[in-house]
């Protein structure tokens, strides 16, 4: 999509929109993650899963948009039609994981995506979409990583190794 045309009322609308949608999506990943950070109840252990795995499916979409919209000449090939198929097939059994385990999978599974995925290189969207993308999709991955980690008991700083 070409960026280089001014944007319309409508066009500066709909981005507003989708700006406040994506961030407005990562607050259940904070308020799950330092909930669970905190020893919070176990509902909210299977939601921060639940969540996760819900908007990986979501997200998996993207390959498929991508695929849609490659030209011939494009490097896009079908392997991201499968690779958004599996990525949701290896996000479910997350939902029987124990919480640290399962944050660690689906952060591993977000990465993944996001590598597939290439904000930073496609062209299939404006550009403020794909800066958005890349950076809703480090701090998902952020506090899955972070917070399968610390749930496990790993540290981090000065006293890690002590």
């Amino acid at each position: 999509m070409d960026d280089s045309s001014p944007p319309t009322t409508l066009g500066l609308q709909a981005r507003k929109t989708a700006k406040t949608l994506g961030w407005l999506g990562v607050i259940p990943f904070m308020a799950l993650a330092i909930t669970n950070g905190l020893g919070g109840p176990q509902w909210a252990q299977q939601a921060l899963v639940a969540y996760s795995a819900l908007i990986l499916s979501f997200m998996a979409g993207t390959l498929w948009s991508q695929w849609i919209h490659a030209t011939r000449t494009s490097t896009r090939s079908s392997h991201h039609l499968v690779a958004s198929n599996l990525l949701v097939l290896l996000a479910w059994p997350a939902l029987w994981f124990p919480t640290a385990w399962a944050s660690l999978w689906l952060g591993a599974l977000f990465a993944i995506h996001l590598v597939l995925d290439a904000p930073w290189q496609s062209q299939s969207g404006p550009a403020w979409y794909r800066h958005m993308r890349l950076g809703i999709s480090v701090v998902v991955i952020t506090l899955l990583l972070l917070g399968g980690a610390i749930a496990l008991g790993i540290r981090f700083g000065s006293g890690a190794g002590t």
